[in-house]
């Protein structure tokens, strides 16, 4: 089965049959009304989002952007929230810390927005986290890994998605156990995301006794040439790879693992898990499994996701993908946020996500813990023909 994305913003979100009231509407990067500095005031609550639009990692950001914007659609089709209309004003991050700060800081003491999506990748996020936290904004990201971003002392800082410290050792077991693969080279990003996705698959490995570590070599984001590492990984003779990094870089290092002969069983986190990154490998990918928490048209895994599936393959002709859901995920549970806050005020939005016990979200049941952080059910998925296929899941394995 496949994912894939596309974008908008008009409104927000029905959920679970309940029905909301007003009207919507969106706002691209630097748009949105002035308003008053109570981000609860007027009949307008806005929401900000920061994404990668441009740049390397642009395709998770669209895709994310896709996801939240039909929310919104269901949104706008309802009325609204609580008689209030629902703004998203995007801005994009281009991929980097700095513009992911400076979009915060604008969202927030410009266009007084009530909540926060973003960012994609974990430095992003943890940047931003400094202004959310001093600001006491609601700030949750759909797509960052790195375990320290819901790490305590972080009361506004929630996470939709997975995090490393959970698909770390999930695949680590997964590939020791149900595969029985015992000698693992890693190859990972130098990035919070890259480094701490390859140390939790390495530390369990280790703590648990699972198998050998043979290698773990880093790359920077925007490198081209990967044999130097691949070549010490070659030598070593491994039962499997795992690939800690993004699509772009890890489209090009399965090239270059086939071109030196390596038909090794390759590995590789959610991030990998999309139509552009199949569609960048090439057919040198076939054979990948990566983790997931989202496909489209597995009902059995993801019961509540029909709507959504059939609603974004009317409207771009294709399925959605794992980032479509999270933002999508990310933006149903605002929704729900400030339906049970009666408002667009900033603190009771927050006590209102602490509230939220197993709400039915598309890619399952959504509860936060002591610090923010929901758990996702994690599937895995091998590339077969094409296109992802499930061969189970983390609760499969318990």
């Amino acid at each position: 089965m496949n994912k894939k994305m596309g974008s908008k913003v008009a409104g927000l979100l029905l959920s679970m049959g309940m029905v909301l009231s007003a009207c919507s509407g969106h706002a691209t990067s630097g748009a949105g009304s002035t308003g008053s500095s109570d981000a609860a005031n007027g009949d307008v609550i806005k929401i900000g989002a920061v994404l990668p639009l441009t740049g390397v990692t642009a395709y998770y950001g669209t895709t994310i952007k896709q996801g939240i914007d039909l929310v919104l659609d269901e949104i706008a089709a309802q009325g609204g929230i609580n008689g209030k209309k629902i703004e998203v004003i995007y801005e994009d991050d281009k991929g980097t810390p700095a513009e992911a700060v400076n979009a915060a800081q604008k969202l927030i003491t410009q266009d007084h927005v009530s909540a926060i999506i973003g960012a994609h990748s974990s430095s992003n996020t943890l940047a931003m986290r400094d202004v959310t936290e001093r600001e006491k904004v609601v700030h949750m990201t759909p797509a960052s890994g790195a375990d320290s971003i819901t790490e305590p002392g972080h009361p506004y800082m929630f996470r939709y998605t997975l995090y490393n410290g959970q698909q770390g050792p999930a695949l680590a077991r997964y590939v020791t156990g149900k595969l029985n693969l015992k000698d693992v080279a890693i190859i990972a990003e130098n990035s919070d995301f890259g480094r701490t996705g390859a140390e939790a698959f390495k530390k369990t490995m280790e703590n648990e006794g699972l198998g050998n570590v043979l290698s773990l070599e880093f790359y920077k984001q925007g490198d081209k040439d990967f044999y130097p590492q691949l070549t010490k990984i070659k030598n070593l003779n491994p039962s499997a790879i795992l690939i800690s990094g993004n699509i772009t870089e890890g489209a090009q290092l399965i090239k270059q693992i086939r071109d030196l002969g390596m038909n090794t069983q390759l590995f590789g986190f959610a991030s990998l898990a999309n139509d552009k990154f199949i569609e960048l490998a090439g057919k040198s990918a076939e054979g990948i499994i990566s983790i997931g928490t989202f496909e489209p048209g597995d009902y059995n895994y993801f019961p509540n996701s029909k709507k959504m599936v059939e609603t974004y393959k009317q409207k771009y002709g294709k399925n959605p993908d794992m980032q479509v859901a999270n933002g999508y995920g990310s933006m149903q549970i605002f929704a729900e946020a400030i339906r049970l806050a009666g408002s667009g005020d900033r603190e009771k939005i927050r006590e209102a996500m602490k509230q939220l016990k197993d709400f039915q979200g598309v890619t399952g049941p959504v509860t936060f813990n002591e610090n923010n952080q929901s758990y996702q059910m994690l599937i895995f998925e091998k590339l077969e023909n094409g296109k992802y296929v499930v061969m189970g899941s983390d609760k499969d394995m318990k």
